[in-house]
Parts: C-alpha cells; structure tokens; sequence
C-alpha cells in the first residue's frame, strides 16, 4: 500500500480532476455531504475540481453573503468529503485541514461562488481515490486508442449486450427530439432523425444523450455524412472524442462477444 501511494503522489500529484457526473460516479464522490466549514460556518458545497494538493469548491451564496465570507481568506479551514466505493460498505469520511487561498463569485453564475482551499496535508485515503481514479481513466484513454474504427451495428443482439435502453435523444434545431441509434463506436457514432426535421451538415455539431442500464451521458459528435434512409428518416455519422462511458460499454461487449466467440 505505502508503495502504491507513493507511486500516486509521484506519478499524480500535479495532475487535476474537474468533476462531472462520470468523475463523481467512478470515485464514489457523496455530493451531499461535502462541507466546508469557517469557524463557526458551515457551507454546503459542491466539487468543482479536486487534487492532491487543493479542492476548489462551488457555493451558492448571494454578492452580500461572499462580500462577508472574505474575511476568512487565507485563513484555516477544514473540508468534509465523503466517497463510497462500489466494493466498500462503508463511505470513507475525510475531514481535511487547509487554507482559503481563494473565493469569489463566478463569471456569468448568479449566486454561485468559487471557494479553494489548499490542504495542510493530502489525507492517504483522498491519495488513493485519486490516483485508482486516474490510473483507471488512463486505461480508458489507451483502450479508446485500441479500438477506433471499429463500429456495431445496433441491432436486438448488441443491445441486449450493451444492456442499451434503446432510448437517444437529440438536440436538433433547438429541440430535443427521439432519435433512433443505428451503430456506434468509441469514436464515431451514427443516428436516424425524422425526416421532417432539417439535417445537420457537414461539420457541424451534434448533441445526443444515450440511455445504457449502467450509464447515461451526453455525447458531441461533428457531423461527417448525411444520407437519405429507405424508412425517410435521415442517418447522421458523426466523430465523437474520449468519452470515457462509451469507452466502458465498448470494451466490456467486445470482451463479451469474444467470450462467447471462444
């Protein structure tokens, strides 16, 4: 364990985790009970970005309540995080010390403020959460390498697998509309629209979000191709980037064919 920990803080310890719904899943991150406490304050926040050495967190607090929480600036804090992990029974419950190095509102966000504060000392629980976090993403980043090109058609067969809730909504034309998913990959994707409504073109961007049993995401895709379908509907191809729930569904149903090919 001391050598692993090591190997994080060496490997890790520069690096910044900027929370979003894959981040707060895979770590086990219990949104709620994040605190940040102020003497005799305590403030109910959520994580914006996390590391070995800082937590910036995000506060809802009106311009009179940020103008009185300045005072505390550079001043000693503590934070209350608490994960659980899906092998654990148990939450780990971290109570770390630090400084307010920073705070103030955010650009364009009424009533929300940033909040950072630098530990005294990375706790070896927050090292280990971190670091088994960015290990696993890496391998993601490598196996999104491994498989590009390849696509699957999305038929009863794969969706099953995928355990896909045949469900896909579309952001197309200011609106969100049910698309059909026609195949996909970890970096290309292809969806069926109405035919009533006006296709995307060439180069431009589209948003869907997918509905899988084990993950929901919204995904970005740059239009490559646009084709006429027998049905009347429309096929959109699209490239996506590193999206690290597709990655997973991707590689967990080639691991599946291939077991049940061998």
């Amino acid at each position: 364990m001391a050598t692993r920990l090591q190997e994080y803080r060496e490997k890790y310890s520069e690096q910044t985790i900027r929370f979003n719904p894959y981040a707060v899943k895979k770590m086990g991150l219990q949104q709620s009970q994040t605190l940040l406490k102020l003497e005799d304050y305590m403030l109910i926040c959520a994580p914006y970005q996390l590391s070995m050495d800082r937590v910036v967190l995000l506060v809802i607090l009106s311009r009179d309540e940020i103008s009185f929480f300045q005072q505390f600036q550079n001043k000693l804090t503590s934070v209350n995080m608490s994960f659980l992990k899906p092998t654990n029974k148990n939450p780990i419950n971290l109570f770390i010390r630090g400084t307010l190095t920073r705070l103030g509102p955010v650009k364009g966000r009424d009533n929300v403020s940033l909040f950072e504060v630098v530990y005294k000392n990375c706790p070896n629980d927050l090292v280990e959460i971190i670091g088994d976090y960015l290990l696993a993403y890496e391998s993601l980043q490598g196996q999104f390498e491994t498989y590009k090109g390849r696509e699957v058609e999305m038929n009863e067969q794969a969706a099953r697998t995928m355990r896909f809730n045949d469900f896909v909504e579309s952001q197309i034309g200011g609106q969100k509309v049910q698309t059909k998913l026609i195949s996909m990959g970890v970096n290309k994707i292809a969806v069926e629209i109405p035919g009533r409504l006006p296709a995307p073109s060439a180069g431009q961007l589209l948003a869907s979000k997918l509905y899988f049993q084990t993950h929901q995401f919204v995904i970005t895709g740059k239009v490559t191709a646009v084709d006429a379908l027998g049905s009347g509907g429309k096929k959109i191809s699209m490239e996506i980037g590193f999206t690290p729930e597709m990655v997973e569904i991707m590689d967990d149903y080639f691991f599946r064919t291939s077991f049940k090919k061998e």
